[in-house]
């Protein structure tokens, strides 16, 4: 912390430099920037170095700011981004943020195109293995986390998929066991933490998630994923003041961070504060008109307030948005059950949600003879 202290006077001098900095030279103080955790200058160098002369070539830059869009959380950003880089390790992170998105035959396409760039890249097979875990294929997904680990056996992210693959199947004690060795691995692997830390709040041991997700950001000063991480390990101790705390630490690094202001949104519908909730995801459309998230949390907030019809409306600009999001529509799908002649809408709802892989839609559906 004493390093990112004693580097904050750089952020004032960004506006002083001079404009004619080389790409090159821009993308330097980017990674610079970017190890001291200065992430929101980084940004901003790299921002500059892509409209300087020259611009990038390499798609390295384009890669970079990418990748730390990705760590923002900001995953549609982030993917147009990487498409604009033709680099291996970029379409690999594209396949990531695709996956975020629900975007899964996109993101086996990225990941293929990342392999076939470099048939070596065990981080290609990782997003392979991402993308059949999230498809439910399982041994195809165990299958391609063990090719990673076989081009690299002390491939960190290759532990720590073959953790998320043995959490989906249920297997937590064996989840944990990779999570763990992918930390030992690579002690700075905020997925690692992530994931680790969510496992433990899942089996409420949210103390040892706070205790891990702290070690996590010691070695992650300015992680926002892993902050988000932490706040969820405090709301779910039911210390919604220590959540706030986080969330609002993200917005000290980042005041724009739209998925940070939709949290404490959620966060004051839990506690029955719907207007002031609401008020937040207003908040974050005003920030990002088009965010699908944002509106579902209305969809949300109105639902528990008793307005149906308000949340109804909600929903659906959210799908109008994105068709991407199962949740939405089971949501709607639920609405729609209590209108006296809502059948035929959550007939449709529950088969939009059926098709994006929604087990509890399929079953629904298959209880009532339907097909989707």
């Amino acid at each position: 912390m004493a390093a990112i202290a004693a580097a904050m006077p750089l952020a004032a001098q960004v506006g002083d430099e001079n404009d004619s900095l080389s790409a090159a030279g821009l993308h330097a103080k980017g990674l610079n920037a970017e190890r001291l955790g200065l992430t929101e200058l980084a940004e901003r160098y790299y921002r500059r170095a892509l409209e300087a002369p020259g611009g990038d070539e390499s798609g390295l830059t384009q890669q970079q700011l990418g990748i730390l869009l990705e760590q923002k959380e900001y995953y549609a950003d982030a993917a147009a981004m990487l498409s604009r880089s033709g680099t291996a390790t970029a379409m690999a992170h594209q396949a990531f943020c695709l996956i975020q998105l629900h975007l899964l035959d996109s993101a086996w396409h990225c990941a293929e195109r990342a392999l076939e760039a470099d048939t070596a890249s065990a981080l290609a097979m990782t997003m392979m293995a991402y993308v059949e875990t999230e498809r439910d294929q399982h041994i195809n997904a165990i299958a391609w986390a063990n090719r990673a680990l076989k081009a690299n056996p002390k491939f960190a992210r290759g532990e720590n998929v073959m953790g998320y693959i043995q959490f989906r199947k249920g297997n937590h004690t064996e989840a944990m066991k990779h999570f763990k060795k992918a930390i030992q691995l690579d002690s700075t692997l905020a997925d690692a933490y992530y994931n680790l830390g969510t496992l433990y709040c899942i089996r409420n041991s949210q103390e040892m998630a706070i205790k891990l997700l702290k070690q996590g950001l010691r070695r992650n000063p300015r992680n926002i994923r892993l902050f988000t991480a932490l706040g969820e390990a405090y709301r779910m101790r039911g210390d919604a003041p220590k959540a706030m705390e986080c969330y609002n630490q993200i917005l000290e690094y980042d005041s724009l961070h739209t998925p940070t202001i939709n949290r404490i949104g959620t966060l004051y519908c839990d506690q029955g504060h719907y207007e002031r909730a609401i008020a937040f995801h207003k908040r974050a459309l005003n920030i990002k008109p088009d965010d699908a998230t944002a509106y579902k949390y209305i969809g949300k907030a109105y639902t528990k307030w008793g307005k149906p019809d308000k949340a109804i409306q909600s929903f659906i600009r959210s799908t109008n948005i994105s068709t991407s999001d199962p949740e939405t529509y089971m949501y709607l799908a639920e609405l729609y059950g209590q209108q006296k002649k809502g059948e035929r809408k959550q007939q449709s709802a529950y088969r939009r949600a059926a098709r994006l892989g929604n087990k509890e839609a399929q079953a629904w559906l298959v209880k009532k003879g339907l097909s989707w």
